[in-house]
């Protein structure tokens, strides 16, 4: 069975993290060949593919060499939309609530226009792949259920050949000097990630750090947040980092404060780091694990995330052994492998 998985760029986003650790494990398997195509030229060399990758010529593109085209983003998405008529059978993977995410990345506007835009891309999809049972809940409007599949993202073992850069160690052991507790959390910076929700906590709870690797539009805001809350010598904003997973077992706890969430592939990798995990209310974080597991906050409730602080400097280890072994048995790269090759096979 040959498959064709396109993406729409190279890089270390969510996405192709998800694409890199499926195609990984799926290339163990002696009943695939699977080759990865990608539209943008710029591609980041730290991103390792075991199976042949290649920049998508749309004029060129053979349809009849390939059994599946998997696509993931709506660039790819256009693409075989446009060329529905060629393609054997078209699975896209969803990883976002579409008008949520569009309308936190850039606007109300865009979110409406593009978001109906994307939805009339996936209308011609043979399967529509949603990465959690919320997602799939959501898209019940516009689609029908056999259309609709659940696949739960999986993640490799962190890549340990990444050299730590030792001036974050340096000032998150300074931090704990201090008597300070180290609130950490990565991601792109934007809105709906919700950051903003810990520098409010910062300015209330003097016994508290906080470090966000990672970077984005919202960036600035945020450190001018910090600035006029004077909490500048609390908060480290280290911009985007390689690998970033393997600083977060240096945090006292990693926080999630989303405000929308297609999956929350960050969640799995502290959990994966036995970090106790502290993240906002949504459904999808709810359905991934329970209360046992991690502790939650009310979103937009600076009350309910100061409790949540407190509760888990009381059970935050126990919850994070339990927390990781639900990773181990449902969201390993692995795990996940097997399912997109019963779904390929089923078809």
């Amino acid at each position: 069975m040959k498959v064709a998985i396109i993406v729409s760029r190279l890089d270390q986003l969510g996405p192709v993290k998800v694409m890199q650790a499926l195609v990984n494990s799926l290339c163990e398997n002696d009943e695939l060949q699977i080759k990865v195509f990608y539209l943008d030229k710029n591609i980041d060399t730290k991103v390792k593919m075991i199976v042949p990758c290649e920049r998508l010529n749309p004029r060129k593109f053979c349809f009849s060499d390939y059994d599946i085209v998997h696509t993931n983003g709506i660039r790819p998405d256009l693409f075989a939309f446009l060329n529905r008529k060629s393609i054997r059978y078209h699975i896209s993977t969803i990883h976002n609530f579409v008008f949520d995410d569009l309308k936190f990345t850039y606007n109300r506007l865009i979110s409406w226009l593009f978001g109906n835009i994307w939805l009339v891309l996936w209308k011609r999809a043979d399967k529509l792949i949603c990465v959690s049972t919320a997602m799939k809940s959501y898209y019940t409007k516009w689609f029908s259920l056999s259309k609709l599949e659940v696949i739960y993202n999986g993640i490799d073992k962190p890549d340990n050949s990444f050299i730590s850069d030792i001036d974050i160690i340096k000032a998150i052991d300074g931090f704990r000097s201090k008597g300070l507790k180290v609130l950490g959390s990565a991601g792109v910076i934007t809105r709906r990630k919700g950051i903003d929700q810990l520098l409010h906590l910062v300015s209330e709870e003097e016994n508290i750090a906080l470090v966000i690797i990672g970077q984005g539009k919202e960036l600035t805001n945020l450190k001018h947040c910090a600035e006029k809350l004077k909490i500048t010598d609390r908060c480290l904003f280290w911009g985007f980092k390689s690998n970033a997973v393997i600083y977060f077992r240096y945090f006292d706890f990693f926080l999630m404060p989303s405000r929308s969430e297609g999956f929350g592939l960050t969640l799995i990798e502290a959990v994966q780091q036995k970090v106790p995990v502290i993240c906002s209310d949504l459904d999808v974080f709810k359905e991934l694990f329970n209360e046992e597991e991690l502790t939650f906050f009310k979103l937009e409730d600076l009350s309910s995330l100061s409790k949540a602080i407190k509760t888990a400097m009381e059970s935050g280890t126990k919850k994070a052994e339990l927390a990781y072994k639900r990773y181990l048995n449902i969201y390993t790269a692995s795990l996940m492998a097997k399912r997109y090759y019963d779904l390929y096979k089923s078809v």
